[in-house]
């Protein structure tokens, strides 16, 4: 990533894009992914947001930020139970990709978190400005079965995380809001000094 950062390489794929040309490939579906793009074995999860590295040129003002983030994990791994009243919680209804013209299996799912932040004794809670998308493969489909045949692969869950924060003066509306990929408007930071300590 670091030869495509230099050359000020901007990566901002769609939802769509990303299982596409990444998540399937690199599950053995067929297709290529550029190597590089997106960094490997790192488990969100599990961090706190300021503990990930984001590319110079994913940057832009008033605090946003985005990265892109690829693990294969054990299923059924969930977000752990929140250290120092800190976690990733989701929030929103799963989102189905179903592949090809006119599919009607679920290739991929996407789901949403927001990193909040709890402290007296977990009584005031706070989201912050630091959002999360996951796409991950549905191992059951049968396509990834037929690419991954044995008890082994089917156990293992490939996810890619797209990690943001959100700008701290919202942009104004997009002229079409009827795009699938819509974040819509979502409600963020009360507490401007707890967001900083966050960053």
């Amino acid at each position: 990533m670091t030869n495509l950062a230099l050359a000020g390489y901007v990566f901002q794929p769609t939802g769509r894009e990303l299982v596409g040309h990444y998540l399937m490939p690199r599950a053995g579906l067929g297709g290529f992914f550029l190597p590089g793009v997106i960094k490997e074995g790192v488990d969100v999860l599990s961090l706190r947001p300021r503990a990930l590295s984001f590319p110079e040129n994913h940057r832009r003002d008033y605090g946003e930020v985005w990265g892109f983030f690829f693990v294969a994990k054990p299923a059924g791994e969930t977000c752990p139970t929140p250290g120092a009243g800190e976690c990733w919680e989701q929030y929103s209804q799963e989102k189905a990709y179903y592949g090809g013209e006119g599919g009607r299996e679920a290739v991929a799912f996407r789901r949403r978190f927001g990193y909040r932040y709890s402290w007296r004794d977990r009584e005031v809670v706070s989201q912050t400005r630091w959002r999360m998308k996951e796409y991950r493969l549905n191992g059951k489909a049968a396509a990834f079965c037929r690419a991954h045949p044995g008890p082994v692969p089917s156990d293992l869950v490939f996810i890619v995380h797209k990690v943001y924060r959100k700008p701290l003066i919202p942009p104004p509306p997009p002229p079409d809001s009827s795009s699938s990929e819509d974040e819509g408007f979502e409600s963020y930071i009360v507490y401007s000094q707890l967001d900083e300590i966050m960053r």
